[in-house]
């Protein structure tokens, strides 16, 4: 029986990919650097683990470590949200009610840096509908490793099997999957040619996720 559900932020509940895009060109034009986009328009993989930044770094010939990098792209991203406006994705609050009128848990586990996490989830007032939030860290790798899916279990005291883990994308699906959690995946425009096969199950939105969906699992 599932006990927990595990959200992922970016792709699932919002649609930030476009702002990520956005933060990384500036970044790069910074570098002089000229930005090359791939079939999704974006500069980036959505995605992405921590390896990430080592991968640009390559790719662009970027001299700075990959901590100075990190830190001008966090600066740049932080500056593009402030002046953002940003709604739950359809189906959200529907879905996060149903839960919680059944008493289960609920909890976040983004790649993003949990400063980033805060702002955004708090800027949306949706940080009362989690009863835990977790972001990468000194021992929470970035997914795909399930670190972050484990500790969600650990802190709840439940077994991984009890777990249900929300994700649109390839890396998120493999993290729960790994963590060995039922998984149903979401994917958007930018994550629908992704491989999601490991999914316990895919559907077109939240919308589509009701408590006789997930009973099922």
């Amino acid at each position: 029986m599932i006990k927990t559900v595990i959200f992922d932020l970016d792709g699932l509940i919002i649609d930030s990919e476009p702002i990520e895009s956005e933060s990384l060109e500036i970044l790069l034009r910074r570098y002089n650097k000229i930005p090359i986009y791939y079939e999704t328009g974006l500069i980036h993989t959505v995605g992405g683990g921590g390896a990430w930044y080592d991968q640009l770094r390559k790719k662009y010939e970027i001299e700075d470590s990959v901590e100075i990098i990190k830190r001008k792209k966090r600066r740049i991203y932080l500056s593009l949200l402030k002046n953002k406006e940003f709604e739950p994705a359809k189906g959200f609050y529907k879905l996060i009610k149903t839960l919680k009128k059944r008493d289960i848990k609920t909890a976040l586990a983004s790649n993003r840096y949990k400063i980033h996490i805060k702002f955004i989830i708090e800027r949306i007032g949706i940080r009362t509908f989690f009863d835990s939030v977790v972001g990468p860290n000194n021992k929470l790798r970035h997914k795909p490793a399930p670190d972050m899916h484990i500790q969600v279990a650990k802190r709840f005291r439940i077994r991984p099997d009890e777990c249900l883990v929300l994700e649109d994308s390839e890396t998120g699906v493999v993290a729960g999957k790994a963590a060995g959690m039922k998984v149903i995946a979401v994917p958007n425009q930018y994550t629908k040619n992704q491989d999601l096969s490991q999914a316990d199950l895919i559907v077109n939105s939240l919308e589509d996720i009701r408590w006789s969906t997930i009973s099922k699992l």
